[in-house]
């Protein structure tokens, strides 16, 4: 019979969590995924969503910006910050919009969500068609 002490049984654990952990899910202290964020505003009132636009973040810290029917506003660099968890935009046409916003991961990590304002976010999910 094998007696496990307290610091055994921490890392057991923590490697258990991990492999249970879904291909897709990573920390939020990672940052938000490569991929294109589609932005949304929630009425306060009664009613749908209302779809803004969207935005491709890429790999190196670069965005580019769409309206409605995918016409490019715009690009700009933009800066991940893990101990705030918030991204914030250093240059282009969110950075004149100030829209630094505060990134969760939800759904097991299938959903990166970035809240742009307080009824805006930009939302990323695998499952998303």
């Amino acid at each position: 019979m094998m007696i496990l002490n307290a610091r055994s049984v921490v890392k057991i654990t923590a490697a258990l969590a991990l492999v249970a952990m879904p291909a897709f899910a990573q920390p939020e202290t990672a940052g938000p995924r490569p991929g294109k964020y589609r932005i949304f505003t929630i009425p306060t009132t009664k009613g749908f969503p209302l779809f803004l636009g969207s935005f491709v973040l890429e790999k190196g810290g670069v965005y580019k910006a769409y309206l409605p029917g995918d016409r490019m506003t715009g690009e700009g660099q933009f800066e991940y910050h893990p101990a705030t968890k918030s991204v914030i935009w250093k240059t282009g046409p969110y950075k004149t919009e100030k829209w630094d916003g505060r990134f969760v991961i939800t759904r097991e990590g299938k959903t990166h969500e970035i809240y742009l304002r307080p009824a805006t976010r930009a939302t990323n999910s695998i499952d998303a068609k």
